[in-house]
């Protein structure tokens, strides 16, 4: 008798252990992990412009820069806000050498000889953003001087 208990205890223990979860002690939909899209933009850095897609999609967005050139080449990622314009940019860069301290600055890739690429990734909402190479050339003048600035939307 006292082996029959003992192994209806053993049973009953053994098929709580197996027993599939309940629905009330499953974790929440919401903490499983979310697949994240991911855009890869292909941007090719020229002596002296950048050749890139005008439009890239809202979210999460990786740019990858090759250098096409023969000289150095970097690329800065630049949020332009709504109430002013590359020209402004362009203007207070080439002056005072400064990036306008209205103008956020998402990220900058490394410097990258001929030949060799480099990766940038940003989360972007809607809105416009340039792409500047703001390292000087051999003759002291600075790329974005010599055209190597491109405007971007991102929808």
């Amino acid at each position: 008798m006292r082996i029959k208990s003992l192994w209806s205890l053993l049973s009953l223990t053994l098929s709580a252990l197996v027993t599939p979860l309940d629905a009330q002690s499953r974790p929440a939909a919401a903490s499983a992990p979310r697949a994240t899209r991911v855009e890869y933009v292909l941007v090719e850095g020229a002596d002296y412009a950048f050749r890139n897609p005008p439009t890239v999609s809202n979210g999460i967005v990786t740019f990858n820069l090759t250098n096409v050139g023969q000289d150095l080449h970097a690329m800065t990622l630049l949020e332009l806000p709504p109430n002013h314009t590359l020209r402004e940019f362009l203007d207070m860069y080439h002056q005072k050498g400064i990036i306008p301290p209205w103008m956020p600055t998402l990220g900058q890739t490394n410097t990258i000889a001929p030949r060799q690429e480099t990766f940038l990734t940003a989360r972007l909402k809607p809105g416009r953003y340039i792409l500047a190479c703001l390292i000087p050339g051999r003759d002291g003048r600075a790329h974005t001087e010599k055209g190597m600035v491109q405007l971007i939307t991102v929808k």
